[in-house]
């Protein structure tokens, strides 16, 4: 087999990066395989653009990440002019309305639609001829009764003050 290049010398392996067999003066080894001078070339050029694109980036401002989480603030009026609460958590429903609903009547759903969600409260109303809905209600109320008032908040909306 002869070289690509040098059709007149023997080659003496092939190419890693396009495959073509070479010759001793064309082969360039670098950690341990073998390249062509125009494969090692194309490697250097990709690698001169990636440190240009790096440098490049070098100039762009860098990345702030802010907290969204409602985290404490080092000066009091700041935290008062930003027009909502960072205290406790209120919820927005109450847990004895939604428990007294589920109590009684759990088993239509309605404590699912006073808590805002409608699809689950339809699928109770499907599903009351079976006394299903019923059992689930009954524990869903003395969940609500016997939760603190973060957790319901947290779980059924709630705003700050």
């Amino acid at each position: 087999m002869k070289c690509y290049i040098h059709n007149q010398s023997d080659a003496v392996g092939t190419c890693v990066g396009c495959g073509k067999f070479i010759c001793s003066e064309c082969n360039t080894e670098v950690n341990n395989k073998n390249y062509c001078k125009n494969c090692i070339n194309e490697l250097i050029n990709d690698n001169k653009k990636k440190i240009e694109k790096l440098e490049d980036g070098s100039n762009q401002q860098p990345m702030v990440f802010m907290n969204a989480g409602g985290g404490s603030s080092s000066s009091s009026s700041s935290s008062s002019s930003s027009g909502h609460g960072t205290g406790t958590m209120v919820p927005l429903k109450s847990k004895v309305v939604a428990g007294l609903l589920a109590f009684f009547l759990g088993g239509f759903g309605i404590h699912k639609f006073y808590l805002g969600k409608p699809i689950q409260g339809i699928l109770y109303i499907l599903f009351c001829w079976t006394y299903v809905p019923s059992i689930i209600a009954f524990v869903e109320a003395l969940i609500y009764f016997f939760s603190n008032d973060q957790t319901f908040a947290a779980k059924y909306g709630a705003k700050y003050v």
